[in-house]
C-alpha cells in the first residue's frame, strides 16, 4: 500500500471523526436546551397556578461585563455656565449637585415632553447624557438615569432627579460619573424572562402580584481600590394584589442571583 493511499485513508478517517464528534456536540447541545427550555415552561406554568401576572417577557439574551468607574465627579468644577439656579454641592465630597430654580419652571402638560427637552438645552451639567427613567420616576421626582458608553446606570451615582411640586419643576438633583471601564471581555447575560423566573424560584414573587416591567441596567456591586464596580441586572417591578405599592427587585444578569438592597454603612 503506498504512502499516498494511506494518507488518503487517514484524512477520510479524520474527516469522518470530526464529523461524528460535531453531530454528537450539537445533539447534546439541542438536549441540554430543550431540557432548560422544559424548566422554563414548567416554572412559567406554576406562575401562572399562583396567579402571578406576567407581562411579555423576552427571552433574548445580550451581552454585558463587569464596569468600573472611580468616584471622582466634574460637576463643581463645570458648574459656572447654570443660570438662574441657586447651587449647594454636598460637603463631604462634592459629588451631589442640589439646584434650586430661582424662577419655578410650569409644567402643566405634555410633562415629560418638557422636562426632557429642559434638561438637554444647557438647564442641567452634561444633560445630553441622562435618559428618562420611568420605572423609576413618580408624580413629584422624574429620575433621569446616566448613560456611559451607551450602558445604562440605575445607581445612586448616576442619576438626575427632577423635583415638581403644584405643576412646577422647582429643581434637582444630580450625581454624574465621569467615565467607565470595562473590567472584562463580555459574556452572555440571563433574559428578563430568566429573571422573573430566578425570582419567582427563590419566592421573590408573592402569589397573587403582577410583574409590571422589567428594565436591564446597571447596577453597584462593591467599592474596590478607590473605584467603584458595577454588574449588570435585571430590575423587575413587583405589584402586589390589591396595592399600589410597587417593589423593585434585582437580578445579577451574569450568573442569575437574587441582588438583595445595599444596606448603608
Amino acid at each position: 500500500m503506498d504512502f499516498r493511499r494511506i494518507e488518503t485513508i487517514f484524512l477520510i478517517v479524520f474527516v469522518a471523526l470530526n464529523i461524528f464528534l460535531g453531530m454528537t456536540f450539537f445533539q447534546n447541545q439541542q438536549v441540554d436546551l430543550a431540557t432548560a427550555g422544559d424548566a422554563t415552561s414548567e416554572v412559567l406554568q406554576d406562575i401562572k397556578r399562583d396567579d402571578i401576572k406576567l407581562p411579555k417577557l423576552s427571552a433574548t439574551t445580550r451581552e454585558g461585563s463587569y464596569l468600573a468607574s472611580t468616584n471622582a465627579s466634574t460637576l463643581q468644577a463645570d458648574a459656572a455656565p447654570l443660570a438662574g439656579q441657586s447651587l449647594r454641592f454636598s460637603k463631604t465630597d462634592g459629588t451631589t449637585l442640589t439646584a434650586t430654580l430661582q424662577s419655578p419652571l410650569t409644567v402643566k402638560s405634555n410633562v415629560t415632553a418638557r422636562l426632557k427637552r429642559w434638561v438637554t438645552e444647557g438647564n442641567v451639567i452634561h444633560g445630553e447624557v441622562y435618559v428618562y427613567a420611568p420605572q423609576l420616576s413618580s408624580a413629584s421626582a422624574y429620575v433621569f438615569a446616566q448613560k456611559i458608553g451607551g450602558h445604562l446606570f440605575y445607581d445612586d451615582r448616576a442619576q438626575l432627579t427632577l423635583h415638581v411640586a403644584n405643576h412646577r419643576l422647582t429643581g434637582y438633583t444630580q450625581t454624574y460619573l465621569p467615565s467607565a471601564t470595562t473590567l472584562r471581555a463580555n459574556v452572555a447575560l440571563c433574559s428578563a424572562q430568566d429573571a422573573v423566573t430566578t425570582l419567582y424560584r427563590e419566592n421573590e414573587i408573592a402569589n397573587n402580584s403582577t410583574v409590571k416591567w422589567t428594565r436591564l441596567a446597571y447596577t453597584y456591586l462593591l467599592d474596590a481600590k478607590g473605584s467603584t464596580v458595577y454588574i449588570p441586572a435585571w430590575f423587575v417591578g413587583i405589584e402586589s394584589q390589591g396595592s399600589k405599592n410597587l417593589t423593585v427587585k434585582k437580578v445579577n444578569a451574569i450568573n442569575k442571583t437574587v441582588l438583595k438592597a445595599r444596606v448603608a454603612d
